[in-house]
């Protein structure tokens, strides 16, 4: 009988019919690990600048040239004209985002890749069971990268996945992945802990009464606490704390989430249902493509408004846990300033995000109350 890892890489592959699939420590670690397999040193991949700068990092880990391509405005995906217009000779692979829950045309993608002779590889870190035209986003290309972090759809607290239909491919990852040493037990329990601490601190009856009044009077020194990317910078070798096995004991925590997956995405679906309605017909804010399907699962609903600072001072004065979004425009980043390219679109959204809670315990009177205080905002 099939136990732990094995048994949840056999789950996934049955549940988003992959020909395979292999965890990793981290989602960084896995897009790494597929792209040296994928290209040769000093091949190009292109890519959103709009990510976490690791991603960046596993592109010259692996021994690639990130070549930015610019995004959509609407849906914060790659422009895939722009990504046509920059696919030449020395182009290695094309990596393809999906942002905050939502496919980002993967099939036109690959059509586009497959003409063009080059891997398209799916960072859905965002986007775990979120479906395109009938297929799941990571199984699309030749190779997906899911991450199972605290705050993702699926969470096994710290860890990732790798799927793809190259089954060789996988082994050859699988066969890398043996020779680390599991993550220790310590390093889940602190990572554990402090998931559990954020998810009690911003349950909305506790950040109302203790979390808010602490906000609000700290909110200079908080806010920039809470940025993951605050400290972000280039790097030299992929750091030692990437490159820990997942445990057995993560991979059941992994399984059990399997059976709720779309539950939970409808319940995000239909939390997003009421911020469409809420900001219909409302100037001054971006907002995703509508959807009821699982084309996009909501990881978080994010708007785009030009004010965002005011917009978040003014949404904890009135008691609301907004968060901007840290994504860079890693295009105009001093530490990767070789590889700069003028990327308009993504230059604006990494300015203006905000994410609105979507999460299945969150209740609906609360994203009533966050749509309110938003229109509030920009109708004053």
């Amino acid at each position: 009988m099939k136990r732990g890892t094995d048994k949840f890489e056999s789950e996934v592959c049955l549940r988003f019919n992959a020909a395979a699939a292999v965890c990793v420590p981290m989602a960084r670690t896995g897009l790494f690990l597929v792209l040296r397999e994928s290209i040769r040193p000093g091949q190009k991949v292109i890519l959103s600048p709009l990510t976490i700068v690791d991603v960046i990092n596993a592109v010259l880990f692996a021994g690639g040239i990130p070549v930015f391509a610019d995004i959509e405005r609407k849906s914060c995906a790659l422009d895939i004209e722009r990504v046509d217009s920059l696919i030449d000779d020395s182009t290695g692979a094309v990596l393809l985002t999906h942002l905050h829950g939502e496919a980002a045309g993967a099939h036109s993608f690959r059509e586009l890749c497959q003409r063009r002779g080059v891997p398209l590889i799916e960072d859905a870190a965002q986007a775990f069971g979120a479906i395109e035209c009938g297929k799941r986003v990571g199984t699309i290309g030749d190779a997906g990268v899911y991450s199972f972090g605290f705050y993702k759809n699926l969470t096994t607290w710290r860890g990732g996945m790798i799927v793809s239909n190259n089954v060789a491919l996988i082994e050859r990852i699988r066969g890398h992945l043996r020779e680390l040493s599991e993550l220790p037990r310590w390093r889940l329990l602190a990572q554990m802990l402090s998931g559990l601490t954020v998810d009690l601190a911003t349950c909305p009856p506790i950040f109302a009464r203790l979390t808010y009044p602490l906000v609000r009077q700290n909110y200079a020194m908080i806010n920039g606490q809470i940025d993951p990317e605050r400290s972000a910078t280039r790097l030299n070798k992929i750091p030692s704390s990437y490159l820990f096995r997942m445990r057995a004991s993560q991979a059941e925590i992994g399984i059990r989430g399997l059976q709720r997956v779309d539950q939970d995405a409808r319940c995000r679906i239909n939390h997003a249902a009421i911020y469409h309605q809420g900001f219909e017909g409302l100037d001054g804010v971006i907002t995703p493509e509508p959807g009821t399907d699982l084309s996009n699962v909501y990881t978080y609903f994010p708007i785009q408004v030009t004010n965002r600072t005011q917009l978040l001072a003014h949404s904890q004065r009135r008691g609301r846990d907004f968060a901007a979004q840290h994504l860079r425009n890693c295009a105009d980043l001093s530490f990767f300033k070789e590889f700069r390219r003028d990327c308009p679109n993504a230059r604006r959204v990494a300015r203006d995000l905000v994410l609105l809670p979507t999460y299945p315990r969150y209740p609906e009177s609360e994203v009533r109350k966050n749509v309110e205080v938003v229109r509030e905002f920009l109708t004053k």
